[in-house]
């Protein structure tokens, strides 16, 4: 009897430990530091923004990283009318800094879709999800890495809880094959289906263990991240009290600055819909306008 439970009982401790391991290394926001007027770092918008988010894929880094680099003389955003919505942008030299992989993947959109060195916010937008998943998956990548290397975030396992957990589902993953193999002899299956059984039923849990651990599972703060969080939230609360800062439009950036692309990334925009959303909605929107 023990024996055709004994797999059940082992998966289930595997899976409490991993419960247990993803629940205490889940991100967490601190309450915001001192209220302070002017940006508390040199973290880029993209990275703030995921912080502020606990690591997890949000549009406003990609709306904020397109607005930074306005202020910093790479793009030229322009509204020839009183809607937002029909802003252009054009290509310029920039400031001179290198540009992140990111920040890059941006421009060459940008540059790709231009005529003359130009073209609509709108037009930005894919025209498939497959697309715009790849473009968008690569762009997150790129600004978590960025993160880690400026040592603000690390994986949500650790590579100890890691090797931990797989070493662990050794026990489930060869119970799971010896029962399999028990019963189907109990049944009076032939030696070959026996083998054949338990061995498929091993490696598919063998694959469901490690795609576990192996999830991609959104990053946490270093304690470093959590000081730059605490931060920057204190920076939002300044932003959002502030007259007109959530009504601001795009073109605006030309006088705002690098205020308005922490603004957006911080989520303090109430018209990031006049930003390109990089996804096939942005251009249905466009083409339902």
């Amino acid at each position: 009897m023990l024996l055709d439970y004994s797999a059940l009982i082992a998966l289930a401790i595997w899976i409490a430990f991993a419960a247990v391991g993803l629940w205490r290394s889940r991100a967490r926001l601190p309450e915001a530091g001192p209220a302070r007027t002017d940006p508390p770092g040199d973290e880029p918008p993209a990275v703030v923004s995921l912080m502020i988010n606990r690591w997890r894929a949000d549009e406003d880094a990609i709306d904020a990283t397109l607005l930074d680099l306005a202020a910093r003389g790479f793009l030229e955003l322009r509204q020839p009318g009183d809607d937002p919505d029909e802003t252009t942008v054009r290509l310029r030299k920039g400031d001179g800094r290198s540009l992140t992989p990111y920040e890059q993947q941006i421009l060459d959109r940008v540059h790709h879709l231009s005529v003359n060195g130009e073209t609509s916010l709108r037009s930005l937008a894919f025209g498939s999800w497959s697309e715009a998943r790849r473009w968008r998956g690569a762009f997150y990548r790129a600004v978590v890495e960025e993160a880690r290397n400026r040592g603000l975030s690390r994986r949500r396992l650790s590579r100890k809880t890691t090797q931990a957990l797989l070493l662990g589902a050794v026990g489930p993953v060869l119970l799971t094959w010896f029962s399999w193999w028990w019963v189907a002899r109990d049944l009076g299956a032939n030696l070959a289906d026996q083998l054949t059984g338990a061995t498929i039923a091993t490696i598919g849990l063998s694959i469901a263990l490690y795609l576990v651990v192996d999830f991609g599972w959104s990053d946490q703060n270093t304690p470093e991240g959590q000081l730059a969080a605490a931060e920057w939230l204190a920076y939002r609360a300044h932003l959002e009290a502030v007259d007109g800062v959530a009504d601001l439009a795009p073109a605006d950036i030309a006088s705002w600055g690098r205020d308005m692309a922490f603004a957006s990334a911080l989520g303090v925009l109430s018209t990031d819909e006049a930003l390109v959303r990089l996804t096939p909605q942005a251009r249905l929107r466009g083409r339902q306008a």
